[in-house]
């Protein structure tokens, strides 16, 4: 079963985790990671080898905020290291809703899996003529 830890810029991770819980309830194999104004890269990198420490060598998924921040190249330098994990960026909370129930995916299908629902869900309106 693949574990989803979220990260991002300030308090995204555990705004997420509240988000998330009032609309679908506490997800079972997310995990949460902010990295604030304050931190270092080190100290993130701290946190996430933490959280990892309880996955028990479980396949993972980072769940960034933004391509290219420092949560971001933290965890592909955490996927370098271990071949088999992903990480995605830029996914909404209709991606986090769906991605809780394929949590058997491998790490590289459910981040395609939530591109795929954040790309479908995004929308205006009034709709662009």
């Amino acid at each position: 079963m693949t574990k989803v830890i979220v990260s991002g810029h300030g308090g995204y991770a555990t705004a997420m985790r509240r988000n998330l819980a009032m609309l679908v309830g506490e997800l079972d194999g997310f995990y949460y990671v902010d990295f604030n104004e304050t931190d270092s890269l080190d100290i993130l990198r701290a946190r996430l080898d933490e959280t990892l420490a309880g996955l028990d060598g479980a396949d993972v998924l980072f769940a960034c905020d933004l391509a290219g921040g420092s949560p971001f190249r933290v965890a592909a330098q955490l996927c370098l290291e271990h071949p088999g994990w992903a990480v995605a960026a830029g996914l909404n909370t209709s991606a986090y809703s769906e991605m809780s129930f394929n949590l058997e995916m491998s790490p590289a299908e459910l981040a395609a899996l939530g591109c795929d629902v954040a790309r479908e869900t995004i929308m205006m309106y009034p709709a662009k003529e």
